[in-house]
């Protein structure tokens, strides 16, 4: 299906040219920092080229669309490049909601509570060895 929003086509041994090809309702909503097009197509969906990477998709039609350039009224040309009229997009429309993980800021601060205390360690030991080492011992 004629979902992704990549251009870039692939010659075949055989000299005919293909585009990314996406499974039918392979885009998923995502976040529009992700893809312009509010929709990604995970890896596991796209079916050719073989080995892909996810990709983003197509803008669905009769939406706003980020990737024309004035994103309420797309031309034809751009409707052409950047819209779908296929069958590429599942029956949920929201995307997911991103999980805030509350315990990675806690591990960041502990971490930097560690470096804190590794720091003073060493600038201590530092200090130890200076005065062992520049000591002069007393004979007569």
């Amino acid at each position: 299906m004629d979902c992704g929003a990549d251009t870039i086509e692939l010659q075949e041994p055989d000299g005919t040219m293909r585009g990314i090809e996406i499974i039918p309702e392979g885009c998923e909503p995502v976040s529009e920092d992700v893809c312009k097009s509010g929709f990604m197509a995970p890896a596991d969906n796209v079916s050719f080229p073989k080995n892909s990477l996810k990709q983003c998709c197509k803008c669905k039609e009769n939406e706003a669309c980020k990737l024309c350039e004035n994103p309420d009224a797309c031309t034809e040309e751009e409707k052409d490049e950047f819209v779908t009229t296929e069958n590429c997009f599942g029956t949920s429309t929201e995307p997911p909601e991103v999980e805030v993980e509350e315990e990675t800021k806690e591990e960041a601060k502990d971490e930097l509570n560690l470096n804190y205390y590794i720091m003073i360690a060493a600038i201590i030991l530092f200090i130890l060895f200076t005065i062992l080492f520049t000591r002069r011992s007393k004979t007569f």
